[in-house]
């Protein structure tokens, strides 16, 4: 029976942990006004997060703007090329998530305690792993769990 269930609770944790991504905020998304409703931002954070999204905007512009360069003028006539350009538009996709990662983050430090209790209560409703925020980026401190 132990033979059994040791694949199977195996899979079950393969599983489990593949579900657990990252809790992400969107910031740069387009519905700003759905974070502002559910989290209940005060003018001070919504002013933080316009100046923010901004700033994202024009980081994830400039890289979209890479990414359009790159297929327009890259060789693409070979195998070897392609995967070049693959490798190269896969280090600016990731940059750009990581652009967005750091400005949710953000944001998550200008929440206060109500407000990120909320974000980690939807989190594990949705199966993902609340983003840490950077000691830098806090105004308010999560308690420790």
């Amino acid at each position: 029976m132990i033979k059994f269930l040791l694949p199977v609770f195996a899979l079950y944790c393969c599983v489990v942990s593949a579900q657990m991504q990252d809790c992400t905020i969107d910031m740069g998304g387009q519905d700003s006004e759905m974070i502002i409703k559910i989290f209940q931002l005060n003018e001070e954070q919504i002013g933080k997060m316009e100046v923010w999204r901004a700033e994202l905007d024009i980081k994830n512009r400039l890289l979209q703007d890479q990414i359009s360069w790159l297929f327009e003028n890259h060789p693409q006539g070979t195998e070897e090329d392609l995967v070049n350009l693959s490798k190269k538009y896969n280090v600016l996709q990731r940059q750009i998530h990581s652009n967005s990662r750091t400005y949710d983050q953000m944001l998550l430090g200008a929440f206060n305690e109500r407000q990120y209790e909320r974000y980690v209560v939807l989190c594990t409703e949705a199966m993902r792993k609340p983003l840490p925020v950077p000691d830098n980026f806090k105004s308010y401190v999560p308690p420790d769990k």
